[in-house]
């Protein structure tokens, strides 16, 4: 098999309902994904489901969900403007966090990658900006 047609793991997550939110948005771009995971796992692994991509699709998915092609039209008129400007950085500078790291770029160091992903998922800019600071 090819390595670019091989899945590979774009995210883990706790519920199957956050997953195929996820999944819903990537198919939305034109991406393909999956979502892998055993429902009664999560009560005991926190990321029990997993969402995959093709490998050839990784960089595209990544680029689609958290860099420019993100549809902010949508949220703009839904959050106060420090939350929606806080949002949209946040989601730019894991993008190109993401793209430098990812475990499955082969350039990736997880536990970096990991504290990256917290950071984005708790909207701490702050802590995304250092460790791109620290990628430079």
């Amino acid at each position: 098999m090819d390595d670019e047609q091989r899945l590979v793991v774009f995210n883990k997550y706790a519920n199957p309902i956050d997953a195929n939110i996820v999944k819903g948005a990537l198919e939305t771009a034109g991406i393909p994904a999956g979502v892998i995971g055993d429902n009664y796992a999560n009560n005991l692994w926190k990321d029990a489901i997993m969402l995959v991509v093709f490998r050839r699709d990784l960089e595209d998915a990544i680029k689609a969900l958290y860099g420019g092609e993100f549809n902010y039209d949508f949220y703009k008129d839904e959050m106060d403007l420090d939350a929606f400007e806080n949002m949209k950085a946040c989601n730019e500078t894991f993008c190109e966090i993401a793209l430098k790291i990812h475990p499955e770029l082969d350039g990736g160091n997880q536990k970096l990658y990991l504290k990256a992903r917290l950071a984005f998922d708790e909207g701490d800019l702050n802590t995304l900006k250092l460790i791109q600071q620290s990628l430079k």
